[in-house]
């Protein structure tokens, strides 16, 4: 064991490391450095020491990952739906997994067990399969480990700045490249063929909207008489429409930093399928007088574009049932709401838009991302599709 001066810290082997400490005001800070040499071990040490006299020394030695999560959660700036499923996050997978580890003990190897058990199957858990109406058990994908993972990493950042840690860990881990799930979308006859049954509906611009413009259901059921500028041609996406656990149905607004907060022009046929949209409520309001419900988001009045006959407001379960009876009538087979979505996309890109100007529509953050999801897949097949010629004609 080698000792510096007094109050200078100490290093010596301890599990399959080393320990450390560091006096502070008299009293001792404790650091594990795992799987590392005696020299690297000294250098750490040499670090947190500096830490020490500037004032930067990690602080909360006995606070855990878990506790961390939960108050970054807590306190973070996040939507109610998006807390929700952070929390969910949380507590179903890094909880059971890290959360027993102190948060100043916390190392990238840890986090690459913890996302290899993931890999493995550790937290698979039951779910129902609609198409069999059976429960079954389902590992989670690599969709839901790069959230995990993300997670982390934002948890860490804070707790870098508020001196909780000394570095994010998160930023050493490199997660393995992500499966791309098959891209669905519907044959271009088909969504002729759904467009053309949804013009006889008064509700016919929902489902215009999500077909040729990709708006995602939660904004389509977010949309408000206000969000249409007739002047400029264009319908102004600001926030969604969603179910908050606790809380019921809440408008969520975009931020004005949120990609999603976008304008998309539109044609004056489109303006004229919404007004139409906006006539069938009146009239609905006129049917139903003193039942009709003029529902309010926080105690504001709101004038949703779409909603149930009697003005409650159409949640997910609604709307996916309207969508796949709307598919059923022209004999379509079921989907969920989120293909008309994925066709939109795909359809604009056979159309040769530009990818800049597909991703401004359909709200997405980056280019790269639209391009990833999108065309790259898209080249895939095609390049396939080439191959497969080639062979047939035997070169």
């Amino acid at each position: 064991m080698s000792r510096g001066a007094k109050g200078e810290g100490s290093v010596y082997e301890y599990r399959d490391g080393y320990r450390a400490y560091v006096t502070v005001k008299g009293k001792r800070k404790y650091f594990y450095f795992k799987g590392v040499t005696k020299s690297e071990a000294a250098r750490m040490l040499r670090v947190r020491l500096n830490q020490r006299d500037d004032g930067s020394l990690p602080r909360g030695k006995d606070l855990t990952v878990a506790a961390w999560m939960r108050h970054w959660v807590k306190t973070a700036d996040l939507t109610p739906r998006t807390r929700y499923v952070y929390d969910r996050t949380v507590e179903a997978y890094v909880v059971p997994g890290i959360g027993h580890i102190r948060l100043s003990e916390l190392e990238p190897e840890d986090l690459e067990e913890f996302y290899a058990a993931f890999q493995a199957g550790a937290f698979s858990h039951l779910t129902l399969n609609k198409a069999t109406n059976k429960r079954e058990r389902k590992a989670p994908g690599s969709h839901a480990l790069r959230n995990v993972h993300a997670n982390i990493r934002a948890a860490l950042n804070v707790a870098v700045k508020r001196r909780r840690v000394a570095r994010n860990v998160a930023l050493a881990v490199e997660l393995p490249r992500a499966e791309h799930a098959e891209m669905r979308t519907m044959s271009t006859t088909d969504a002729r063929r759904v467009i053309a049954a949804a013009m006889e509906r008064p509700d016919a611009a929902r489902w215009y909207l999500a077909l040729v413009y990709g708006l995602r259901p939660s904004e389509l059921l977010g949309l408000e008489a206000s969000h249409l500028d007739r002047g400029a041609g264009v319908v102004r996406v600001r926030q969604q429409l969603a179910r908050v656990v606790g809380e019921g149905m809440r408008i969520l607004p975009y931020t004005k930093t949120d990609a999603g907060r976008r304008d998309i022009p539109v044609p004056e046929a489109v303006i004229k399928l919404i007004d139409r949209a906006i006539e069938r409520r009146m009239q609905m309001r006129l049917e139903y007088g003193a039942r009709y419900v003029e529902w309010e988001n926080d105690g504001e009045p709101t004038s949703l574009l779409f909603t149930q006959d009697d003005g409650t407001p159409i949640d997910s379960n609604v709307h996916r049932r309207a969508w796949r009876e709307l598919l059923a009538s022209v004999g379509v087979p079921a989907e969920r709401p989120y293909i008309g979505r994925h066709t939109a996309a795909s359809v604009m890109i056979e159309m040769g838009m530009d990818i800049a100007v597909v991703s401004s529509i359909l709200g997405h953050k980056k280019t790269s991302f639209t391009y990833d999801t999108y065309v790259h897949p898209m080249m895939d097949a095609k390049k396939s599709a080439a191959d497969a010629l080639a062979s047939a004609y035997g070169l």
